[in-house]
């Protein structure tokens, strides 16, 4: 496994002899799953070994499939005080060139004393330069993606929590494109439990100008490798049908932390190399105006969407009209900015409602999904294609027998439909 913690300057022969001299043991049988898995020794502490802690991963004793997932417990909560196969077919910018920056041997790790260090294998550096040269142009609108592939590398040679997110986005690009295996989806939460937690780090403390561009482009990475990351593989597998809703929302409240960093960094100040391709967003707060025609009629009422709704007396009110203004729009690469403005954005009052999982707030993440879902956009489908038809059957049986209610998940339903049956031929 890619995934080792090495001690600058200890040789292989010495760790080689140092495992000879280990003493013998009785094999014990009570370990957790994931430390089965990585065939090393668990402690067998609970209900968390420090194995798993450490790996940044979660644990379970349970019997079956264990639970090779990232562990969110340093997630992306921004402090300031202190799988169907696609391909893709997108060029390379012909100026940038193809050698990778000269990045250092060894990465920190979060919460690694100074001598325990990720030393970078070759298959790492093949996966940065496949970022670069293809999956970082399959994110965001195509501006920003030729912006990313020609800084972001560059940004990460100092910064190496950058380095952890890109690893972990590319990984997860290759898990869409194949079947994943143990071994990417171990890589997968090392380095996204990583990047994460040493991101947070660096946003507790003073940020400099020069800082600014680097922790937005690491905020957008984290965003979207948070998105993908599905753990579901079917619509009763999901957040929405299964008995603890709250389970896979962290992927929604991360992008909260973006937008807490958005306003932190400020990407379209003009000396970002980010301002070109930020300026798309819409304002989720502005007041209900003629667009609102574009969502069906019933919404009106069933959001009290009239002239004196606003993003501060109604918790829909950002949602509901961000929705408005992208439904006669088609979901491409020019216009996937104004999308993401749905759940870039999101109200901490719609939060709560998605949480508690609320039919209406529910119905408007439905609609979302059933507009953004095309294969262009790998990391919105991955999540869109399991959790579209689990919310479309939690909204039926939400709106038990009413015609008018039930008619509103024609357009969604219909949506979901096309995409299994592409999805199949």
């Amino acid at each position: 496994m890619s995934t080792k913690l090495l001690m600058p300057g200890s040789s292989q022969p010495e760790l080689h002899q140092k495992s000879r001299l280990r003493k013998a043991h009785r094999k014990s049988r009570r370990g957790c799953a994931n430390c089965k898995i990585r065939k090393v020794k668990c402690d067998e502490s609970k209900p968390r070994c420090q194995k798993c802690i450490s790996f940044g991963i979660g644990c379970s004793y349970e019997a079956g499939v264990p639970e090779m997932h990232l562990d969110f417990a340093g997630s992306f909560r921004v402090d300031l005080s202190g799988s169907g196969s696609q391909s893709f077919a997108f060029s390379v910018n012909p100026s940038l060139p193809r050698l990778l920056p000269d990045f250092p041997t060894y990465l920190p790790v979060a919460g690694g004393k100074k001598d325990q260090l990720y030393q970078l294998s070759p298959i790492d550096k093949r996966r940065l330069q496949g970022f670069k040269e293809r999956g970082v142009l399959t994110v965001g609108p195509r501006e920003a993606a030729m912006v990313f592939q020609s800084h972001a590398l560059e940004f990460s040679v100092n910064s190496p929590f950058l380095t952890h997110l890109i690893l972990a986005l590319t990984l997860l690009f290759e898990t869409h494109q194949t079947k994943p295996d143990r071994k990417k989806t171990a890589a997968l939460a090392f380095h996204f439990y990583h990047g994460v937690s040493l991101f947070n780090t660096k946003l507790s403390q003073p940020v400099s100008p020069l800082d600014k561009d680097i922790l937005w482009c690491a905020a957008s990475l984290t965003a979207a490798a948070a998105f993908a990351d599905v753990k579901a593989t079917e619509a009763s597998e999901t957040w929405i049908l299964s008995p603890s809703p709250v389970a896979d929302l962290e992927w929604l409240r991360m992008t909260g932390g973006k937008k807490a960093v958005y306003d932190l960094t400020n990407p379209t100040r003009p000396e970002s190399v980010f301002n070109a391709s930020c300026d798309h967003f819409l304002d989720p707060t502005a007041h209900v105006g003629e667009e609102i025609l574009n969502l069906p009629p019933k919404f009106i009422d069933l959001y009290n969407l009239d002239e004196f709704s606003t993003s501060e007396s109604n918790p829909y009110h950002n949602a509901a009209t961000v929705l408005a203004r992208v439904m006669p729009l088609e979901c491409n690469r020019k216009t996937i900015t104004k999308f993401l403005t749905f759940v870039g954005f999101p109200d901490p009052g719609f939060l709560r409602l998605l949480e508690q999982r609320d039919p209406r707030a529910l119905l408007l993440l439905n609609y979302w999904y059933a507009k953004t879902l095309t294969t262009e956009h790998w990391w919105i489908y991955r999540r869109g294609i399991i959790e579209g038809p689990a919310l479309c059957t939690f909204l039926e049986d939400a709106f038990g027998n009413d015609p008018e209610l039930l008619g509103l998940l024609d357009f969604p339903k219909a949506a979901f439909a096309r995409a299994l049956s592409q999805r199949s031929e």
